[in-house]
């Protein structure tokens, strides 16, 4: 009972933050998931440059539009 409390404890802020908005988790985890595997394809690239704009491109935040 002690470790459900305590469980309940650590997660009351997230709880309260569902309750409150009704907003779950799910497109967070499936954005986490997206860059785990983009950094798992990404195969050795050292440069967080590199890394980062990958996830911008995958992402679809990138605006390649150049300003003419």
């Amino acid at each position: 009972m002690k470790k459900v409390a305590r469980m309940l404890q650590n997660r009351l802020r997230g709880l309260l933050n569902y309750l409150k908005h009704r907003i779950p988790n799910a497109a967070s985890e499936e954005m986490n998931s997206l860059v785990a595997r983009i950094i798992a394809n990404a195969r050795g690239r050292r440069s967080f440059a590199a890394l980062h704009f990958r996830v911008l491109f995958f992402l679809g935040k990138l605006d390649l539009s150049f300003a003419i």
